[in-house]
């Protein structure tokens, strides 16, 4: 299942694509919409082949892959060498929600495509991060046959092997948005009943906050300012749906709590994403104009100092159209706003990536579109600097919805977007068809292990399986992830292993299984 067969790649080239300052006015009273100029993009192609006219400018690239159903982009996780695309997938042929991550490298070349293991009917990656040197985890939330929410974390390694999860004892009922380092630990950041809810994934600490009678608290975002934790989403009271900031102590007191901080926004108003910057936090807010419209979906930045739960502005987006906020993220050259935006009609449905500098001011900003439906979801700063945007496009392949990723190589100057070079591709992933696609299993429910456990210059690997031994492949990972060594078989040799915590896995006719190896010092 860790292999990927049959891509295929398309590109083509465009004319520019002009871009506005649609989010340059800070004032509702300037509010206006500027006349964009777009060239159509070329007959005939599936996808605009998108970079920059100028050398100066930033480079872009983007990948959309899927398969016969819906696959949705959840969150990227880069790295040196490549970046990983997390997403929920569901096929057409049954109501089942599952992970799938793929695996790009630096060049963007697709290296493989896995399903997470099959559980329960419903199971939606939330987030995910490589705290390890080649090791992914992933935050997901499943819906159990008893109807109740439960997170899980998953790990992968950099080959795609799934090295089983785990579930924090307690947490049943917990709906988590995201996770975040604090206090030198993950923490994992949801929603449980109608608490905001933050646990502590080692340690297992727990802090709950919000919720009071009548109402109904939510987290969407999270991050941690001057060794607060603060968490951003919405509070509904008497059909009525607010933006909400909580900020929290490290012991569990409440620093402050901010409910529709934004006057503007009407009834329906919600915090997506939060960042912290050197003067502070900013929350991306999406709210409609009028009570009960479907008309109007727009956005604010909303300045909050995160000592004291002071609001010291918003700066506004544009007066009218579908413009919902997704993502937030601060880098050292400033603040990187990501939104949907209808602003470009040769576009549709857009991704609309926009620039500010560290105060505040408006830099530059770019649309990103392909003829069809595209819609962000979060965003990364990797350490080299690039942006990397996971998310959605719909129309690619055969109508449906494909995960996407796209990446510029700095924040700026983002200028005017144009198609003077490739840089546009599609996958057409065949590793589903749900039925038959090979399966990862935990050692302790299939019954596989090895001895001696530990072991200091090889195992045996024992499994209640029909396929003869000599069929199994296995490969020994060290604590990082790194392979050691590979082979076939079930005796697997440790001489060139390292004392300390490995994983076996093995991958036979029908999945796959990773079983924990403890390798001892040699006794010679």
């Amino acid at each position: 299942m860790g292999s990927h067969k049959g891509c295929m790649f398309f590109s083509c080239k465009t004319g520019p694509v002009a871009s506005c300052n649609e989010d340059v006015c800070s004032k509702p009273s300037d509010l206006r919409e500027l006349a964009v100029m777009i060239r159509h993009l070329a007959i005939g192609c599936f996808v605009a082949c998108l970079t920059l006219a100028q050398p100066l400018q930033a480079q872009v690239e983007f990948r959309g892959i899927g398969g016969p159903g819906d696959e949705f982009g959840e969150v990227v996780v880069p790295d040196a060498s490549g970046a990983y695309l997390v997403s929920t997938s569901k096929q057409a042929e049954d109501d089942m929600l599952r992970g799938y991550i793929v695996r790009f490298n630096a060049q963007l070349d697709l290296e493989w495509s896995v399903l997470l293991p099959e559980g329960p009917l419903l199971e939606t990656p939330v987030d995910a991060w490589s705290d390890m040197p080649g090791i992914l985890e992933v935050l997901t939330f499943q819906l159990g046959d008893d109807a109740t929410y439960r997170p899980v974390v998953h790990r992968l390694d950099s080959a795609g092997h799934w090295l089983g999860s785990t579930s924090p004892a307690g947490t049943e009922g917990l709906r988590p948005s995201c996770g975040v380092m604090w206090q030198g630990e993950r923490w994992m950041v949801g929603t449980l009943g109608s608490r905001p809810t933050a646990v502590a994934l080692a340690s297992g600490e727990w802090m709950q906050w919000g919720g009071t009678n009548g109402v109904t608290d939510e987290v969407n975002d999270a991050t941690v300012s001057n060794g607060l934790l603060v968490s951003v989403g919405a509070r509904t009271a008497q059909d009525s749906t607010s933006m909400a900031v909580w900020a929290m102590y490290p012991l569990g007191q409440q620093a402050f709590s901010l409910i529709r901080p934004d006057a503007v926004a009407h009834e329906d108003g919600r915090a997506n994403a939060v960042a912290t910057g050197p003067n502070g936090i900013r929350v991306l807010h999406t709210y409609r104009t009028e009570t009960d419209t479907t008309e109007d979906v727009l956005h604010s930045l909303v300045s909050i100092n995160a000592g004291s739960g002071e609001v010291n502005g918003a700066l506004y987006g544009p007066s009218a159209g579908q413009r919902p906020g997704r993502d937030l993220v601060f880098a050292e050259e400033g603040w990187v706003k990501i939104t949907q935006t209808d602003a470009f009609p040769a576009l549709g449905q857009s991704i609309l990536v926009t620039h500010y500098a560290p105060n505040g001011t408006y830099v530059s900003q770019g649309a990103f579109g392909t003829p069809f439906e595209d819609d962000p979801s979060r965003a990364t700063i990797a350490e080299d600097g690039a942006i990397w945007v996971a998310g959605s496009t719909r129309g690619i392949l055969d109508g449906s919805w494909s995960a996407c990723v796209l990446r510029l190589d700095s924040i700026g100057p983002l200028g005017q977007w144009s198609g003077e070079a490739p840089g546009f591709g599609v996958y057409n992933d065949p590793l589903y068809s749900t039925t038959g696609t090979p399966q990862s299993f935990s050692a302790e429910s299939s019954g596989w292990r090895c001895a001696p456990n530990p072991a200091s210059h090889s195992t045996r690997l024992m499994g209640n399986h029909p396929e003869s031994p000599a069929d199994w492949q296995w490969v020994l990972l060290d604590p990082s992830g790194k392979e050691v060594s590979e082979g076939r078989g079930d005796i697997v040799d440790l001489e060139n292993a390292q004392p300390g915590r490995h994983t076996v896995v093995i991958s036979f006719r029908g999945g796959t299984v990773a079983i924990p190896l403890m390798v001892g010092p040699s006794r010679l």
